[in-house]
Formats: C-alpha cells, sequence, structure tokens
C-alpha cells in the first residue's frame, strides 16, 4: 500500500537553475525557518563578521549589477545536442567542444562538472569598442532578443555598439563578465586556477570583480606578456600614446591554500647566451671554475634559527681560474671549456641569507673556502641534506652553473624560473599554428601550456575554455600530453558567431567552424606520429561536438489569458493546451538521443557518462552511466509497456535504479507499482 501523501513518480525538471539558497542551506540549515531565511539568526551566527554601518566598507559598482544575480539564477532552458558527424571518435572520446552562448552552456554545465574543473584559460572580448553581443537569455528567440535589447531593427540590423561614447560602455561588459566568472568558479576544483587574458581597458575592473568573486586573498598574479616586436614608426603617435606591446594576464586561485605553485623554467641554451653577450661586449656571469678544492676539513656545528645542525668544513687549500684565461690558455672556445667543466663552473655573490650570516659570525677571520652541511627547513631544498660553499673573508655564496642548467648530450641549457614577465614566447609564427588561418582569434600554443604547467594540472585533470576562439587551447592539451604522456581532457565553448575575414568565412562561415576543423587537423596530425610510435600510444586525440539548442520539452508552464478574450476561445486554447502538454511533452522532431543527453545533464551526469542500448524484456531501453560519480539511470521514449516489462523492472536487479519514461506510457497502477521498487521519474 503507497501511504498518503507519497508522489508515485517525480517530474523531469524542465530547466536547469542555480540555487544559491540551497548552497546556504547546506552550509547554515539552522538560519531557514519554513524553507525561508532567518536573517537575524544568520546575522548572529556571523557577528564577528558584519559591516553594520555600509558606509564603511569598500565596494566597487555599477549601473546593472542588481539586476546580475537575477540573470544568474535564471533558470537555463536549452540543452546540448551531440553532433557526430562533425566529431572525432564521438564515442570513445572526452573531450568536449560545445557550439553555441557560453552563460547558458555554463548554466548546463554546472550541475554534472561542479568543482572538477583543474584550470580554466579565458580570452574574452578586451571592450575595446568592439561589438561582444552575446545572448544572455536563451529563452527567447535570438532575434527578438537582439531586437528588445535594442542591438538590432525589425530587419536584422545592427543599432548599436559598445562604443566608449556609451555611457554604459564599461557597466555593458562588467555585467557580460561577471555572471560568467561567477559561474566558471562554481566550476573549479578547490585546488583549481583560472586565468584570464586582458588589455590595458578593462585590467583594473577585471580585477575588481574577481577579487570580488574569487576573494582578493585568492589572487595569484597579474603578468606581463610581451606579444609584439617594437619596429617601425606606426602606433602611438596619433593617438598621444605609447605603443603597445604586451597584453596582461589575471590569474586567480579557487582557494590559494590548497593550490601548489610549482616551479616553471624556461630554458635557453647557453651556445646563444654566450654569443648575445659578445655581442654587447658583456660576460656571462658564471665566468669561474674551481678547478681544485684540496684538504676538507671537519671545524665546528652551529645551530640554525630554529635550532638544527649546521656542520662547517675548511679546505686547506684551493684554485680557481677565470673562464676566458682558461679558454685561452687551452685555446678552445668559451663553450667548450663550459662543457669540459661543467661541474666546477661557478659565480660568486653577497647573498642576504640568515645562514651565510651565522657562518661569517662563526668563522670571522678565516679567508678560504668554507662548505656548510645542513637540512634546510624551507625553499628549493626543503627536508634535503644540502651543501653549500662560501668563498673570502666577506663569505661570498657560491653558485653553481650546475644548478641552474642541464647539460643534455652535451648541450648546455640554462634554466630561468618564470616570472610574471613573459617576453620569450613567440608570437611572430601564429599563422601556421594548428594549419588553419584565423587572424583575431589566436594565442600561441606555448603560451597557453605554460598555463597548464603553472595551473599544475596533472594526468587526467579537465581544463576549461569557455571563449575557446580557434580552439587554441585544446591543441595545447593535446600537445602537452604528447610531451608528458598525460590524458589531460578539455571542454572548449565557441559561440557560432560570424567570422569576419570575407576570404576566410567562404570556407568557415563561423569562428566554431574554425575551432573545429583546426582541432581535427591536429588530430590527424598527431595520430600520424603515434601510429609511428613518436610518443605514448594511448593518447586521445578525439572530441565530441555538441551544440546548444532549444529544448526538446515543451517548456510552457501556465496557461496564458488574454485580457478581454471571449470564453469560448479560452475554453479551446485552454483544452489545446492540455493536450499539448498532457500528451505532448516533447516539441515536434524531437529524437530520442537529444532527449537522453538532455536528461543527462539535468540529473547532473557528465557528458561522458556511457550510453548504452539495453532490452528489459522486449522493451528498448538506453542505460546511461557516469561511473566517476556512481550516477546512472535507464530511460524508454516508448508510448506504452507490456505488463512482463513492467513486472521485470519490479526485480531486485533494478531496485533502487532511476527510470525515466514518458508520463502517458504509464497508467497510475504503473506508476505505483514501480514507485515502490524504484526511483520514477516522468518527462
Amino acid at each position: 500500500m503507497i501511504k498518503r501523501g507519497k508522489k508515485m513518480s517525480e517530474k523531469i525538471s524542465k530547466s536547469v537553475r542555480i540555487d544559491i539558497k540551497e548552497e546556504l542551506k547546506a552550509i547554515y540549515p539552522q538560519v531557514f525557518e519554513d524553507n525561508k531565511i532567518n536573517f537575524e539568526k544568520l546575522k548572529s551566527l556571523l557577528s564577528g563578521e558584519i559591516i553594520e554601518n555600509e558606509d564603511d566598507r569598500f565596494y566597487f559598482n555599477w549601473a546593472g549589477k542588481n539586476n546580475i544575480y537575477k540573470l544568474i539564477q535564471s533558470p537555463a532552458y536549452g540543452t546540448l545536442k551531440p553532433d557526430k558527424e562533425k566529431s572525432v571518435d564521438f564515442d570513445n572520446t572526452e573531450n568536449i567542444v560545445i557550439v553555441g552562448e557560453n552563460l547558458e552552456t555554463l548554466k548546463l554545465l554546472l550541475k554534472p562538472y561542479f568543482g572538477k574543473v583543474k584550470m580554466i584559460y579565458i580570452d574574452p572580448p578586451y571592450n575595446t569598442g568592439k561589438d561582444f553581443i552575446y545572448r544572455d537569455n536563451f529563452k527567447e528567440p535570438l532575434k527578438d532578443y537582439l531586437e528588445k535589447t535594442g542591438q538590432i531593427d525589425s530587419e536584422g540590423k545592427k543599432l548599436t555598439t559598445n562604443t566608449e561614447a556609451s555611457g554604459r560602455y564599461h557597466s555593458d561588459w562588467l555585467n557580460f563578465m561577471y555572471p560568467r566568472l561567477f559561474l566558471a568558479r562554481q566550476l573549479l576544483r578547490d585546488d583549481g586556477v583560472i586565468f584570464v587574458s586582458i588589455d590595458d581597458h578593462e585590467v583594473h575592473h577585471l580585477r575588481m570583480i574577481m577579487d570580488e568573486i574569487f576573494g582578493e586573498e585568492n589572487f595569484v598574479n597579474l603578468i606581463t606578456v610581451k606579444v609584439r616586436e617594437s619596429a617601425g614608426e606606426s602606433g602611438g603617435g596619433e593617438d598621444k600614446r605609447l605603443k603597445k606591446h604586451a597584453d596582461l594576464l589575471l590569474m586567480f586561485a579557487k582557494n590559494r591554500q590548497n593550490y601548489n605553485l610549482p616551479k616553471i623554467y624556461t630554458r635557453t641554451s647557453l651556445e646563444y647566451l654566450l654569443a648575445l653577450k659578445e655581442s654587447i661586449g658583456d660576460e656571462f656571469v658564471y665566468s669561474d671554475v674551481m678547478i681544485e678544492m684540496n684538504g676538507r676539513q671537519y671545524k665546528k656545528t652551529i645551530k640554525d634559527g630554529e635550532g638544527n645542525d649546521i656542520n662547517i668544513y675548511t679546505y686547506e687549500s684551493f684554485i680557481t681560474q677565470n673562464i676566458s684565461k682558461l679558454a685561452k690558455q687551452e685555446k678552445v672556445s668559451l663553450y667548450e671549456i663550459y662543457q669540459k667543466y661543467f661541474d666546477k663552473v661557478y659565480t660568486s655573490y653577497n647573498a642576504r641569507t640568515s645562514i651565510r650570516n651565522r657562518v661569517k659570525d662563526a668563522m670571522p677571520d678565516f679567508d678560504g673556502l668554507i662548505e656548510i652541511e645542513y637540512v634546510p627547513k624551507s625553499g628549493k631544498y626543503k627536508d634535503k641534506l644540502t651543501n653549500k660553499f662560501f668563498v673570502g673573508r666577506t663569505k661570498r655564496l657560491i653558485a653553481w652553473l650546475k644548478e641552474v642548467s642541464e647539460l643534455d648530450n652535451e648541450v648546455i641549457m640554462i634554466k630561468n624560473e618564470v616570472g610574471t614577465l613573459w617576453t620569450d614566447i613567440s608570437w611572430a609564427t601564429l599563422a601556421s599554428e594548428g594549419w588553419i588561418k584565423f587572424n583575431d582569434g589566436k594565442k600561441p600554443i606555448e603560451f597557453i601550456k605554460r598555463m597548464l604547467l603553472i595551473g599544475n594540472t596533472k594526468e587526467n585533470d579537465l581544463v576549461l575554455d569557455f571563449f575557446a576562439g580557434s580552439g587554441t587551447t585544446g591543441h595545447a592539451v593535446w600537445d602537452l600530453n604528447k610531451e608528458d604522456g598525460g590524458n589531460r581532457k578539455f571542454i572548449l565553448v565557441q559561440l557560432d558567431e560570424e567570422v569576419q575575414d570575407e576570404e576566410i568565412k567562404k570556407e568557415f562561415p563561423t569562428v566554431a567552424d574554425i575551432c573545429i576543423e583546426r582541432l581535427k587537423r591536429v588530430s590527424e596530425k598527431y595520430k600520424r606520429e603515434n601510429d609511428a610510435s613518436l610518443f605514448k600510444s594511448d593518447q586521445d586525440f578525439g572530441f565530441k561536438v555538441l551544440k546548444l539548442d532549444k529544448s526538446n520539452f515543451n517548456l510552457m508552464d501556465e496557461f496564458e489569458i488574454d485580457k478581454g478574450e471571449n470564453i469560448d476561445e479560452l475554453k479551446r486554447k485552454y483544452l489545446e493546451w492540455l493536450g499539448l502538454f498532457v500528451n505532448q511533452p516533447l516539441v515536434p522532431g524531437w529524437k530520442e538521443i537529444d532527449v537522453v543527453y538532455e536528461v543527462m545533464l539535468k540529473e547532473g551526469l557528465s557528458l561522458n557518462s556511457r550510453i548504452e542500448k539495453v532490452k528489459i524484456k522486449d522493451d528498448d531501453f538506453y542505460h546511461v552511466r557516469d561511473e566517476e560519480q556512481d550516477l546512472e539511470f535507464y530511460i524508454s521514449l516508448k508510448d506504452n509497456f507490456a505488463s512482463e516489462t513492467i513486472e521485470e523492472i519490479r526485480t531486485s536487479k533494478y531496485k533502487g535504479k532511476m527510470f525515466v519514461f514518458l508520463d502517458m506510457a504509464l497508467t497510475d497502477s504503473d506508476k505505483i507499482n514501480l514507485s515502490a521498487f524504484v526511483r520514477l521519474k516522468v518527462i
């Protein structure tokens, strides 16, 4: 017997909604009464953190900000439909390319990918006076939306642009960026990071909204990236500004305490550096060779600041030689001397360290070579037995060339730790990267790869780019996987906006077309190299394409009445509406697989969930399983079922499983019988 009040079945949600209230309820359930927030209780819980006077705090405001959270929490009405023809290895790949508007897409991705993305990189519109028309209400037809917002007229002609003369020039851009960054944060893992490319038009505003969304304590770095050489006389004169050679890259962590910043190094040939130094009449700083060290003797043990031992040794004698003089003596090139004495080349300097000061105090009059042995408690050699050398009365610290370089097949490469100024990445070869022409939407592969490394992405991490352009991020993920044997995955989102270059447009009408074609060409090349065993064999060089589209569900939730409508006409329309939404819950022309994907998204299953056709008795079902999250469901869109099928679902094999049916496909008796054994949902 079914208990009074028990639902026979649940309705599949017609929309995806972000509910901040539910997040708060999960943290502070005690502040809710009758499903409403008791703000007095909330204030008492946060009593030490409340700003009583609004004027006492710093905040950033602009026109339209008050409506942003309404936009963020408004439901997503669209869905993602698979496009196997444009995909590569659809059924086996875990990489995803989504064609469509990114705000709606982010809302759809939120439930299945909440807290699962390791790194996000985006290259959004810089707000330089050009259009950035993105559709923020997917429930409306695009043309209606653009008309309503005054962007086009009834004939589809563009009316406005976001020019600097606009009174809402900055506000429009902030209203555009804020909800997308807000949703991006929800998708990041707790140890995840986000990089945002920007120029000097909006960098200050971007930093402020990211401080607000991510928390200023989670700011990591503002990176300056050299993007063009200084040549010629063009630029910077007419508008009374200096020539521009750099873009900016803003980096935030989801939670800096959980993000581990790795040390990343650039590598430059020593032979090249020596030639460069020679051309400007300078000398490479590592210019001495420790030829001999003789008679090592223990002298004493001192303590570091935490009371740990530092053992001090001295040498009876040592011989050094300037590397240039050594080259003349041996009648070989400087580079050959560096190769020959690689382990012995050094420089010395007055290091400002507590360890050096302790050595100076312990051996004030000693004027020779000192070696210390200790275990650092921080820094590069943390918890490792370490030896350092000091020379002369002032105890100059010796730095060895081998500590900052690598010797690989007699080739010496100098390592330089990457900082906040990136000048070493070439932007001159962009036209040839990806084997497809696209002038306005490319970034260098090495630029994205550096972020992947700094973002500390590993074996199976997920990378997201929702302003994908020509697909450089996907290309870079594959390229890094090829180098280190990883299997990072990507999700790219690109609006199917029209290509502006008329020549390119003939072959590729939209930017999304360029993105897909580039990935296809890269995939083909890397697969050929893979087949030739040039790198690890089991790499995923496929991608599945999905297109943002209208929902497969009839979305009308309420019967609408026009003022002054004739009662007979109203009755006719009402009966028609009942028939449409009771007997036709899905839109005309729906496809089974599209509905399966929509239910996947609404139930929070990954887009890489395994989909199999199975039979239960004589009826066909789709079995959808997300192994990572341990979620699954069975779905059939038939309009009736044999009693044998219903009885089979009621067996122990399916107990507790989720089943999705058309509402009209089941009798009330079927619903009662099934709901006692399985989790029943209907469309």
